[in-house]
C-alpha cells in the first residue's frame, strides 16, 4: 500500500515537472522567436540607410545623417545652399568649405537632391 501511494505521488510529481519543463521550453522558444524578430527588425533598420535632402534639410538634420559632418559644417552647407540657390548635383557640396572628396565619398549614398 505504501508503495502504491508513493508511486501515485511520484507519478504526479513527474507529470507536474514535465508540464513545467514543457511550459519553460515554450516560453523559451517564444521569447527566442520574439528576440529573433526584434533582431531582424533592428537589422532591417540598420540596412536601410538614412538619407538627407541637402536642398531642404535643416543643419541639424544634415549633421545627424552625414558622417564626419558636425553642426558647424552643416550650418555652412545650409548657408552655401541659400547663397547659391540650392545644389544642382551632389558634387556641388565640394564648394562648401570643410567638405572635401573624402567626406563626399563617405556620404554620397546618404544624399539626395
Amino acid at each position: 500500500m505504501f508503495s502504491n501511494i508513493f508511486s501515485k505521488q511520484f507519478s504526479s510529481i513527474l507529470n507536474y515537472s514535465f508540464l513545467i519543463l514543457i511550459s519553460m521550453s515554450s516560453v523559451g522558444l517564444f521569447s527566442g522567436a520574439i528576440y529573433a524578430a526584434e533582431k531582424s527588425s533592428h537589422n532591417s533598420q540598420q540596412i536601410a540607410t538614412l538619407t538627407v535632402n541637402i536642398n531642404k534639410a535643416s543643419a541639424e538634420e544634415i549633421s545627424d545623417v552625414m558622417t564626419g559632418v558636425g553642426l558647424k559644417k552643416a550650418v555652412a552647407i545650409v548657408e552655401y545652399r541659400k547663397k547659391m540657390g540650392g545644389f544642382k548635383i551632389v558634387d556641388d557640396l565640394l564648394g562648401v568649405k570643410g567638405i572635401g572628396p573624402a567626406t563626399l565619398k563617405k556620404n554620397r549614398h546618404k544624399l539626395k537632391l
